[in-house]
């Protein structure tokens, strides 16, 4: 994805430091750093990974330590952790923190290094993350899918979102299994760009989606519960989305308070 063809995306306007090019090349490629183009200062970082060309052997060569959790795991989730571990370790070198490992709490949400606030996604071949410095006092949420099937859709669809829901998602334009997969992504954002702030779960119909302008590329969400720290029932929240072929990107960015 690039900012030539989503609106949504510019040049990121952070002041990034010069870095070495990430190692493995053949593994990990087209990487992209933009900004969303409301927030120029985070930073919206993309990349691709390709699985048949994963090794074991990447761990030592890109001076990833291989976590003990993965010694039973299959290799498609063995390369989403260290491809989004590179990725990572790339971006915040940026900021000028050198050789950072992402590591997770007891929640398993993402231990960012000082001074830095981010969001982490991925699907078998892409990682989404958006960065900001904690002076910005954003709150940070991004989430990845591959497009659900049809039938998928249709199963799924009463535990994602309400009828009323559904109808303002018409108004996207975009075939219903796209539409729900963004109703869904949307929803992940918001969760994962609160977690931090509530440090508890929350379901689907802990906010309801309220606009949808065409493509789905502005989505408003609102909070249908009160939860700590001022997010109360009402609260609304802008969401973008990027749709390009089989894939869903969405993010929500806003402030603390």
């Amino acid at each position: 994805m690039n900012n030539h063809s989503f609106p949504n995306l510019v040049p990121c306007a952070l002041d990034l430091l010069p870095v070495e090019p990430l190692p493995a090349p053949h593994f990990l490629h087209t990487f992209n750093c933009l900004s969303p183009a409301d927030h120029s200062d985070v930073m919206l970082l993309q990349a691709r990974f390709d699985l048949t060309q994963f090794d074991n052997a990447l761990f030592a060569a890109c001076k990833i330590p291989f976590p003990e959790s993965l010694n039973k795991a299959v290799n498609k989730r063995r390369a989403e952790y260290l491809a989004s571990r590179l990725c990572v370790r790339h971006a915040v070198s940026q900021l000028g923190i050198e050789d950072f490992l992402l590591a997770n709490d007891c929640d398993r949400a993402p231990i960012w290094p000082q001074g830095i606030t981010g969001s982490l996604s991925h699907t078998h071949h892409c990682i989404s993350l958006l960065l900001a410095k904690t002076t910005s006092g954003k709150i940070l949420g991004v989430d990845c899918e591959q497009v659900m099937k049809h039938q998928t859709a249709q199963e799924m669809q009463s535990m994602i979102v309400t009828a009323q829901e559904m109808a303002v998602l018409r108004h996207s334009g975009l075939p219903f299994a796209t539409a729900l997969t963004v109703a869904f992504s949307l929803k992940e954002s918001l969760y994962k760009a609160l977690f931090p702030q509530l440090r508890q779960f929350m379901n689907f119909d802990a906010a309801e989606i309220v606009r949808c302008t065409p493509n789905a590329e502005q989505v408003t969400l609102r909070l249908t519960h009160t939860f700590a720290g001022g997010f109360t029932a009402g609260r609304a929240f802008s969401g973008r989305v990027l749709v390009e072929q089989d894939e869903v990107l969405s993010w929500i960015i806003d402030a603390t308070t």
